[in-house]
């Protein structure tokens, strides 16, 4: 039964395992806030198992939507917390944004059959 769940564990898990490790070790040293730890788990997923920039994208809008009411509302704490999370949004959109960009030019390099 050990060999089986040997053959199972490639190595792609065993880094995405030592990533994230190594991300909540990070976390616990510097003294992050919940929300920042988050955010960087967050980071890491999404390098590792990229989506479209475009969800992330209206995330930020979203959160930048959320700061604007709340600066009306004159919750000035929430809302510079919540401009905080959008520009954490728009890092990852960017980031997102290059990798999407990164695929297209090697497809565009590969001749397709």
């Amino acid at each position: 039964m050990l060999k089986t769940i040997i053959k199972k564990i490639s190595l792609k898990i065993c880094l995405e395992a030592i990533l994230f490790l190594v991300s909540f070790a990070m976390g616990f040293y510097f003294q992050w806030e919940i929300a920042n730890f988050i955010f960087f788990v967050i980071f890491i997923f999404l390098l590792l198992h990229p989506i479209s920039s475009r969800i992330v994208a209206s995330g930020a809008i979203i959160f930048l939507i959320a700061t604007a009411i709340l600066l009306m509302a004159k919750q000035n704490n929430l809302a510079e917390i919540t401009a905080i999370w959008a520009y954490y949004c728009m890092i990852f959109t960017a980031t997102l944004a290059f990798h999407e960009l990164r695929l297209e030019k090697e497809d565009a390099i590969i001749p397709e059959d």
